[in-house]
C-alpha cells in the first residue's frame, strides 16, 4: 500500500491556495493603480504650481530701495528646480510598467502544457505562474511607493521654498 498522500486529496487546498494567489494579485494590482493615480496628482501639483512659482518674487525685489534681493532669486531657482524634479521623478514611477513578461502564460502555451493534466495539476502549474506575478507586483508597488515618497518630499520642499520667497519678499518691502 502506497503511504503518500494521492493528488486528489489536496484538491480542497489547491483550490484555496489557487484562490488566494488570484486575490494576492488584484490587490497587488489595485495598490499600483492607486500609487499611479497618487503620483499623477504629485506631477499635476508639481506642474501647476511651476506656472505660480515663475511668477515669484526675484531680485526685482529692491531691499531698502536700493539692493536687489539676490535670495529671493535663489529661493524661487530652487523651487523652480525642485518642483520640476518632483513632476520628473513622479512621471518615471507612472511610467514604470510591470516586468516579468516571461510569467504571463499565453492561451499557445496552456494548450501546449496543460491538455493532459488534470484539473489540480493544471491550478498547480497557475500558483506557479501567480507566484511569479505576485513577486513581480510586490517589487513593482515597493518601488512606486518609493517614487511617490521621494516625489512628494521634494514637492513639500519646493513648496517651502516657495513660501519662504513669498514671505522674504514680503518683509524686505
Amino acid at each position: 500500500m502506497n503511504d503518500e498522500p494521492r493528488l486528489n486529496s489536496y484538491t480542497q487546498i489547491i483550490d484555496l491556495i489557487f484562490t488566494d494567489a488570484q486575490e494576492s494579485i488584484k490587490v497587488l494590482d489595485s495598490r499600483v493603480n492607486i500609487l499611479n493615480t497618487q503620483l499623477s496628482a504629485v506631477a499635476g501639483f508639481s506642474a501647476a504650481l511651476i506656472k505660480f512659482a515663475g511668477d515669484l518674487p526675484d531680485q526685482s525685489i529692491l531691499i531698502q530701495d536700493s539692493l536687489p534681493c539676490y535670495s529671493c532669486s535663489v529661493l524661487k531657482i530652487l523651487s523652480l528646480l525642485l518642483l520640476v524634479a518632483s513632476a520628473g521623478i513622479s512621471l518615471i514611477g507612472i511610467l514604470q510598467k510591470r516586468g516579468g513578461e516571461d510569467s504571463i502564460f499565453s492561451p499557445n502555451e496552456q494548450v501546449e502544457k496543460c491538455l493532459e493534466l488534470t484539473e489540480d495539476e493544471y491550478k498547480l502549474l497557475f500558483i506557479d505562474q501567480y507566484e511569479k506575478n505576485i513577486r513581480s507586483l510586490s517589487i513593482l508597488s515597493a518601488w512606486k511607493g518609493q517614487q511617490l515618497i521621494l516625489s512628494g518630499t521634494v514637492f513639500v520642499i519646493a513648496t517651502f521654498l516657495s513660501a519662504l520667497n513669498l514671505i522674504l519678499a514680503t518683509v524686505l518691502k
